[in-house]
C-alpha cells in the first residue's frame, strides 16, 4: 500500500508526475491538472472542457521556475499543488493565460487559439483508499472547484480521480476511445512530441497516448 510519505517528491528519479481530474455529475463539464517533474524542469497542464463551449487549454512545457514543494513560477504564470492531508486532500491553484480551441485536437499540435486569462481554485478530496499501480498509485475522490473566467466564475462539484507515478513519465494507455456526440474532448501534448487523446465520457475520463505526425 502507498505510504503517506509517497505523496510528495521522490529524490533521484528521472521523472515524477501528479495528475488530478474532476467532472460534474452530469458530465457536461470536466477539468484536469497535471504536473510532471524532470529534475528542475517541468511540464504543466490544465484544462476545462464544457459542453457547447471551446476547450480551454493551459500548458507550460519544459518549463523552469520550480520552487519549494510543488509550486511553479515560470514567466507570466503561477501554479501550486499542496497536499493538505496525505492520501486525503489536495489544494490546487493557478493564475495563467490559456487558449480557447474550437477544435480540441489542435492542443496536440499547434494550440494557437484565442488567449484568455484563467484562475483555477480546486479542492480534491479522497473518496476511497489509494490503489497501487505500476510505479505509483491511483485514487478515486471528489472535487470542489471554482474556475474564474472572463465571463464569471464557474463552479464544478462532482466525482474525481488522481494518479501519482515516479521513475517514469505518466503516459495513459486506455486501449479504446469511445465515439458519440455526448463526449467532451480535452487532449494535450507532451514535451517529447507525443500527444494524449483525453475524453470525458459518462463514466469519467479516458485517455490514450498517441504519436503525433
Amino acid at each position: 500500500m502507498p505510504a503517506n510519505a509517497d505523496e510528495l517528491r521522490h529524490a533521484d528519479v528521472a521523472a515524477e508526475a501528479w495528475w488530478w481530474w474532476g467532472w460534474s455529475a452530469d458530465t457536461q463539464t470536466g477539468l484536469f491538472v497535471g504536473l510532471e517533474l524532470r529534475g528542475r524542469r517541468f511540464d504543466y497542464w490544465a484544462g476545462l472542457a464544457r459542453a457547447g463551449h471551446p476547450y480551454l487549454y493551459v500548458e507550460e512545457l519544459d518549463g523552469t521556475g520550480l520552487r519549494d514543494g510543488l509550486e511553479i513560477k515560470p514567466p507570466e504564470m503561477w501554479a501550486g499543488h499542496t497536499c493538505d492531508a496525505p492520501m486525503q486532500q489536495w489544494s490546487l491553484g493557478n493564475e495563467a493565460h490559456g487558449v480557447l480551441l474550437d477544435d480540441p485536437r489542435e492542443a496536440m499540435t499547434r494550440p494557437y487559439g484565442r488567449p484568455v486569462p484563467v484562475t483555477f481554485d480546486v479542492e480534491w478530496y479522497a473518496a476511497s483508499a489509494a490503489v497501487d499501480v505500476p510505479h505509483g498509485y491511483v485514487q478515486a475522490g471528489e472535487v470542489d472547484a471554482r474556475i474564474e473566467l472572463t465571463e464569471g466564475v464557474l463552479a464544478i462539484e462532482g466525482p474525481a480521480y488522481r494518479a501519482h507515478v515516479w521513475g517514469v513519465p505518466y503516459r495513459p494507455a486506455d486501449l479504446a476511445m469511445p465515439v458519440g456526440d455526448h463526449l467532451l474532448w480535452a487532449p494535450y501534448r507532451r514535451h517529447d512530441g507525443a500527444g494524449v487523446l483525453q475524453v470525458l465520457t459518462r463514466d469519467g475520463w479516458l485517455a490514450r497516448t498517441v504519436d503525433v505526425p
